[in-house]
């Protein structure tokens, strides 16, 4: 067991699952095999004194936290060939925290944060949904979520204007805006956000803006009080971001350019709170 610093090759891009709005997340199955973390659901020390690769795994874990910084190149410590037991284990210790994220560009990657702020589980499925490879990554957001989201985005929204569906009113004036924020933003600008709360829209506007945006590779779920979906679109840096209440009801849609809009990132301190916590839960297992 080694940790491991390696780039994701970017795969191309494919489509989004459909659904009632044409962009509904498909859950992902991977969390409900692992264990939630809680104090009073974690086994006892003599449960798991065997389970050495496991444990060597979430030392790395550990390492990683304490030395991370958001300038860092890419931790990711490679746990594909943990057998069941060890595999149970570390998933015991790491629980599902709020964040899901579902990559189908090409190869279909499913990534689940664990309790601790800036711990993700990624894992690349076969067609046959066989594991390929099964990570653990140190990080503020995924390199895959940060890097491929976007791999073959376009830089411009192209239509005519002399024929617009009908009822298509006030989707012209955003393009305008989003063809000019896209062509200038670059990363490390504060994000641009177009709230359709807030602005006259048609429902006909949005079908037309969905489609021409259209639908990129991630789609991602936050979940806190309520839901957070959040989806890339085939339109360079743009995201369309969608707030839920907690009887899934819509209550703020809107359009971000960013590389990645920030309710779906660890900031730096949480992350040092994570190394806090997993510090002190490992103390009940690991003495050195």
């Amino acid at each position: 067991m080694t940790e491991i610093h390696i780039p994701i090759a970017s795969i191309g891009v494919g489509s989004q699952p459909e659904s009632e709005d044409g962009k509904t997340l498909e859950f992902i199955p991977m969390p409900h095999e692992m264990s939630v973390f809680e104090v009073s659901n974690m086994p006892e020390p003599e449960d798991v004194a065997n389970l050495q690769e496991g444990m060597q795994a979430l030392r790395l874990v550990r390492g990683a936290l304490k030395k991370y910084k958001m300038s860092d190149e890419l931790t990711m410590i490679d746990i594909t060939d943990l057998d069941e037991q060890n595999r149970a284990w570390v998933n015991t210790m790491l629980g599902h925290g709020e964040v899901s994220v579902i990559y189908q560009g090409g190869t279909r990657t499913e990534i689940q944060e664990s309790v601790f702020a800036g711990v993700w589980r990624i894992i690349y499925l076969d067609a046959d949904r066989n594991i390929i490879k099964d990570f653990i990554e140190i990080s503020s957001v995924p390199e895959l979520v940060k890097n491929s989201s976007f791999i073959k985005a376009k830089t411009k929204l192209e239509y005519d204007p002399n024929n617009l569906p009908e009822r298509v009113m006030n989707a012209p004036a955003l393009i305008t805006e989003l063809n000019d924020k896209v062509a200038t933003w670059k990363e490390g600008d504060e994000p641009h956000v177009i709230n359709f709360s807030l602005l006259p829209q048609t429902e006909e506007d949005l079908v037309f803006l969905d489609k021409l945006l259209g639908s990129g590779p991630v789609v991602i779920l936050s979940r806190g009080y309520g839901n957070c979906r959040i989806a890339c679109t085939e339109t360079q840096n743009v995201w369309w971001v969608k707030y839920f209440n907690s009887e899934d009801k819509l209550i703020l849609d809107t359009l971000e350019i960013s590389t990645v809009p920030e309710v779906a990132c660890a900031a730096e301190e949480d992350i040092r709170d994570s190394y806090d916590r997993f510090v002190e839960v490992m103390e009940l297992y690991d003495n050195e």
